[in-house]
């Protein structure tokens, strides 16, 4: 693990911004991109509203390794060939102390909500509940995964809706733990959650004492494409990698999934939608709603058959 990181950002135009985004997510640290809308606001605070005239930023970070420079060169080229399909600024290239790359992530995490009752505040910031709400206490540390993706808020809606009491869920790639968290908070009596990154899986288990759930998880080191045994079963499978590792996986997770449980998909570039259908439908589960926000689509599916 490195102690020195590589905060690469750009601005874009609006409609650009998501291409840079999943451009950002191929090369950066667990595919963690940090985009900042700028929003435009009524005197008052109220009524507000994205604003088409400011460029966006999109942010990932790098560990300084031998490899770093390859890497930026060839997001640089990407870049370039973006630019000629909309607005795309320079390049700029920060370094960062370990210490420094944690609290540099903090600038782009507000108080969130989602859905009807889930809220993500950052352990930094001050919030006081609703009646109703599920506060989720969350520091990403090393590991991504705050609710501000658009991939993280489709999986969290549905973990909302479906989730019902006594389920037991896996989350592979749990990453900072907010799916494992958020279904643990809504009734699951137990979730599995395995994280490929020792780092990661190190703040997956402080996220889970911080919320007063770690006694009904069991957190593992372990490749979703292979560390899945037969004899796993649960109600409600959430996987919110990308589409390469989502194929890849694809026959532990529907094994995973008991027959007529949900399977929860996520983190899919819409190019690639079609190929994962297609993957999942062969092996027996069929996708009975979608989501999609900018090139970002999550899919539902059931497990149809054995």
């Amino acid at each position: 693990m490195s102690s020195r990181w590589l905060e690469v950002s750009v601005e874009a135009d609006l409609e650009s911004a998501d291409a840079v985004a999943e451009l950002f997510a191929r090369f950066g640290y667990q595919q963690g991109v940090a985009v900042f809308h700028p929003v435009k606001q009524a005197p008052d605070g109220e009524h507000a509203a994205l604003d088409p005239a400011t460029p966006v930023r999109v942010t990932t970070y790098l560990p300084l390794d031998e490899h770093v420079d390859a890497t930026v060169e060839s997001l640089r080229q990407a870049l370039w060939h973006l630019s000629f399909l909309g607005s795309i600024g320079e390049l700029q290239l920060r370094t960062l102390a370990e210490e420094d790359w944690a609290e540099a992530w903090k600038q782009h995490f507000p108080v969130t909500r989602i859905g009807h009752r889930l809220v993500i505040r950052p352990s930094w910031l001050s919030y006081t509940p609703q009646a109703d709400d599920v506060v989720i206490d969350l520091d990403p540390g090393m590991a991504f995964g705050t609710g501000l993706h658009p991939t993280t808020q489709h999986c969290l809606i549905w973990i909302e809706r479906i989730i019902r009491p006594g389920d037991v869920v896996l989350d592979a790639g749990a990453g900072s733990g907010i799916l494992s968290i958020a279904a643990l908070k809504l009734g699951a009596a137990s979730v599995t959650a395995i994280e490929l990154d020792p780092v990661a899986s190190d703040v997956l288990r402080a996220n889970l004492t911080q919320n007063g759930v770690l006694e009904r998880a069991t957190v593992r080191v372990g490749d979703v494409t292979r560390d899945l045994h037969e004899r796993e079963a649960y109600d409600l499978v959430l996987a919110n990698i990308v589409a390469r590792v989502l194929i890849h996986a694809a026959p532990r997770l529907v094994r995973a999934a008991r027959p007529g449980a949900s399977i929860v998909l996520s983190g899919i570039i819409a190019s690639a939608e079609d190929e994962v259908r297609a993957r999942y439908r062969k092996l027996g589960a069929e996708v009975v709603e979608r989501r999609q926000d900018g090139d970002w689509v999550s899919l539902l599916l059931s497990r149809t058959r054995p």
